[in-house]
């Protein structure tokens, strides 16, 4: 078996071959450059690379799973489809109105964020529902097909229902959807009774408009994708990273494209997860830096932390998906100083066209990846194991001419000070993830991973404290390799608000086995064997008057006993403990919703021969100048690279490590530790 996967990030795609095909796995990483946003080229030209680097063809390649960020960007730049939301009658304002939260609670002048649907292009339905499912104002024989015309005649390239308590009976919507159907055969429709089923209407709506607003983007990169992949030569099948760390089909990503929409960044909190597990950390805070963006995830007791809902720029989208947080950090960041005379990184990024001035390619803006040449802390001559050079001349000249005058600072302190502002942005987004929800920081380690990853987590994890950085085998293509380490996912919800204590175990079980039939039914269509069939119960709770919910996992409803509401309660408690500081276990306790995950496995491949040490510490290869910081100016650091270290090997900082997909910075006073699973682990020296 060969499995293949590709992580399309905003500078580079990331590609690994695992090839199983003689027992133990031998593993083939390779970097090309992205090519233009929404394009799948750069994909095709790596599986190319690739595949003739492991001696074979696109075509002997039996999976492909791919994690790409374009739902993300066309969200995020307004680029999104021209969709249409309809609503039901009174509700046109619903996402201009949205809810009380702001952006800057004590602004007098905050803007809230335009929701991805005008007023101009939604469409009101005259009907309505109670809050119990009843019928108020029935569907007219007409008014769908009128509905329909007044839809048609905004020529959207997608259409979102959102009409009010369909979660309950969603029977109107469609019907609605239908008459919409037969009038713009192909134009995807999207239903909120399908893709968010749940209390409370603005982010219900949101969600539903966010994903017709994504879904053709994504439609559209898919069908590029699927074309690319035939053409070079590719037969087997395709899997799309979601949201959640499962994989999808591509008919399933088609049907809810809101669940890819951060499909980019979740293969890397998966592979952590699993690194976590088999090295012995239990709590470990992924830090994933690449040319565009960094990306943090807390891993608690070796699993993912999930939410329910989340906000991408200030807009809700409710949907289960792995907790990251995403900030402007990358490799290409910009550096500037703004009118006050402050330095700032962020948030525009050089991209991987031009990219960052030292590459060569007409760029002129200093970036980090500027910075760190000039400070060399990357060799110039070692860029992706040689094949790219870069231009330190250029690195110099950007960082001199947008820095170092305007500050009255030497070339190499405005260099330390584009390093340091980025590393200050990324430690509060660090301790808004743990610090803010109640961890310490100081009890987890940082695994660092992207291309520059290992680069700056040893400035991190000296300044917030923690254990240690933890560096992969291979840091660089680190998130594609997660995308090898999951199985196809469905998720299914129904809202059932009900007291814990009143709920008997043959009202239950129905209710989740229905959930499950439906599930039955979509991994089916995936082509999933019932063996190869698992399925998760789980349930949001809250105490009772509450507004805030927690998701507890639920028993599988067979065999008798299953039904334990008192454990339930104390489950629930104990959470509540948890993220909250307190809990009251007097307080009576409801469920709110209902939730399945479906699962369909997808055959793991054995794990690489792990390297057996039979030498000695190695030797360094060579030593050069590096500008570490600022009080001790430039020291002379040790060079060694990466395949010289094997398991129980140590080095100690100042000293660089040297491999072609990153660089392992150990800064003086720390010192570096290869582990099991190839892994290196720098910390403070004792």
């Amino acid at each position: 078996m060969r499995y293949l996967a590709a992580d399309v990030g905003g500078t580079f795609t990331d590609l690994v071959l695992v090839d199983g095909s003689a027992g133990r796995a031998r593993v083939y990483i390779d970097k090309v450059p992205s090519q233009a946003t929404g394009s799948a080229k750069g994909v095709h030209e790596g599986i190319r690379r690739i595949a003739k680097q492991a001696g074979i063809e696109p075509g002997e390649i039996d999976l492909f799973v791919h994690g790409f960020t374009v739902g993300t960007n066309a969200f995020l730049t307004r680029t999104g489809a021209r969709a249409v939301l309809v609503v039901t009658e009174g509700f046109r304002d619903v996402l201009l109105i949205g809810d009380q939260r702001r952006p800057d609670i004590y602004s007098l002048s905050a803007e809230k964020p335009l929701p991805v649907v005008p007023r101009a292009r939604t469409v009101e339905v005259k009907e309505r529902l109670d809050a119990f499912g009843k019928v108020v104002t029935p569907l007219a024989e007409g008014e769908p097909g009128r509905v329909a015309e007044a839809v048609a005649a905004l020529e959207p390239e997608a259409v979102a229902v959102c009409l009010t308590f369909s979660y309950l009976d969603p029977a109107h919507e469609a019907e609605v959807a239908a008459a919409i159907g037969r009038r713009l055969q192909n134009v995807p429709i999207y239903l909120s009774s399908r893709v968010n089923p749940q209390i409370e209407e603005f982010p219900r709506a949101n969600t539903t408009a966010v994903a017709a607003y994504a879904g053709p983007v994504i439609d559209r990169y898919i069908e590029r994708l699927e074309k690319n992949l035939t053409d070079v030569g590719f037969k087997g099948p395709l899997r799309l990273m979601r949201s959640d760390g499962g994989v999808a089909t591509p008919r399933a990503a088609r049907d809810n494209p809101a669940h890819m929409l951060l499909s980019g960044p979740a293969g890397g909190v998966i592979a952590g997860a699993e690194l976590a597990r088999a090295i012995g950390i239990d709590n470990m805070i992924t830090f994933d830096m690449g040319g565009t963006s960094a990306d943090f995830s807390l891993i608690v007791g070796g699993h993912p932390t999930m939410v329910a809902e989340r906000e991408i720029d200030g807009q809700p989208l409710r949907l289960p998906t792995i907790d990251i947080e995403t900030i402007s950090a990358g490799g290409g960041s910009i550096a500037h100083v703004d009118i006050g005379g402050a330095l700032k990184v962020g948030p525009r990024s050089a991209g991987s066209v031009p990219g960052p001035a030292c590459y060569g390619q007409g760029g002129e803006d200093a970036t980090i990846t500027d910075a760190a040449v000039v400070m060399g802390l990357l060799d110039p001559e070692e860029y992706l194991g040689g094949e790219m050079k870069l231009d330190p001349a250029l690195a110099r000249a950007a960082v001199e001419r947008a820095v170092a005058k305007p500050l009255g600072l030497s070339v190499e302190e405005a260099a330390y000070g584009i390093v340091s502002v980025a590393n200050a942005n990324m430690i509060q987004a660090i301790r808004t993830l743990s610090v803010e929800r109640g961890h310490d920081v100081r009890g987890f380690a940082l695994l660092a991973f992207g291309g520059a990853g290992p680069l700056y987590a040893p400035y991190m994890i000296r300044e917030l404290g923690m254990a240690e950085t933890v560096a992969p085998r291979n840091p660089g293509v680190f998130a594609a390799q997660g995308l090898l380490l999951t199985d196809i996912r469905h998720a299914a919800q129904a809202p059932w608000q009900r007291r814990l204590h009143r709920i008997e175990a043959g009202e239950l079980k129905p209710r989740l086995d229905a959930l499950k039939r439906e599930l039955e039914h979509e991994l089916g269509a995936d082509g999933v064997k019932p063996a190869d069939r698992y399925y998760r119960f789980a349930a949001d709770m809250r105490c009772v008057g509450q507004f805030h919910l927690l998701n507890i996992p639920l028993p599988v409803p067979d065999g008798a006993g299953w039904w334990n509401p008192e454990k339930l309660a104390a489950e629930f408690h104990a959470a509540h403990e948890r993220s909250y500081g307190h809990a009251d276990p007097a307080v009576p306790v409801e469920l709110v919703n209902l939730r399945v995950d479906g699962f369909g496995r997808i055959e793991r491949l054995p794990e690489p021969a792990e390297p057996v040490s039979t030498k000695p510490a190695p030797e360094p290869i060579g030593s050069r100048r590096v500008y570490f910081d600022r009080a001790a100016g430039w020291q002379q650091a040790r060079i060694y690279r990466r395949e010289q270290l094997e398991p129980g090997h140590r080095v100690a900082g100042p000293a660089i490590v040297l491999q072609r997909d990153s660089t392992l910075v150990v800064l003086p006073g720390q010192h570096a530790r290869a582990d099991r699973r190839g892994t290196v682990r720098i910390a403070e020296k004792s």
